[in-house]
């Protein structure tokens, strides 16, 4: 998932700072912070939404018990944020940001799958509605 208010200014993503600029270290570092400033919350919140809807899915389906679906959710989040992240910054286009999510859907889908090696068709529509969840949600924060 991503947050649409990570392009904000006040986040600062949308400037550049020259090597050694600021206070407190070297621009680079700063950048560094204001990134993970926004990507922790975002990460945050992604695994706040997904995880209980991967934990619903997953056990109301029986493919797994609950504390597995509630492991799986939080590793598929893991596995799929960063990239996602990395591969949208600084400005993604909409059409990259749905490219992407679709990518998402089908790694955590498959990721399931290798966990629990149950209907992939199941797993596919379990991990859309979880990210389209966590895409709404953080769209609209």
């Amino acid at each position: 998932m991503q947050h649409a208010e990570r392009d904000e200014a006040e986040h600062g993503r949308g400037e550049r700072r020259a090597e050694g600029d600021g206070e407190g270290g070297t621009g680079g570092d700063q950048e560094l912070q204001r990134y993970l400033h926004v990507v922790i919350p975002a990460l945050l919140l992604t695994l706040a939404v997904e995880v209980p809807l991967y934990v619903l899915a997953l056990t109301a389906l029986r493919l797994v018990a609950w504390r597995k679906a509630a492991l799986l959710g939080v590793a598929v989040n893991l596995l799929t944020h960063p990239v996602l992240w990395w591969s949208l910054a600084p400005r993604p286009s909409a059409g990259a940001l749905w490219g992407a999510e679709a990518a998402v859907v089908v790694v955590e889908a498959a990721a399931l799958w290798l966990a629990c090696r149950r209907d992939p068709a199941l797993l596919l529509v379990t991990s859309l509605g979880a990210n389209a969840a966590s895409v709404l949600i953080g769209l609209v924060s």
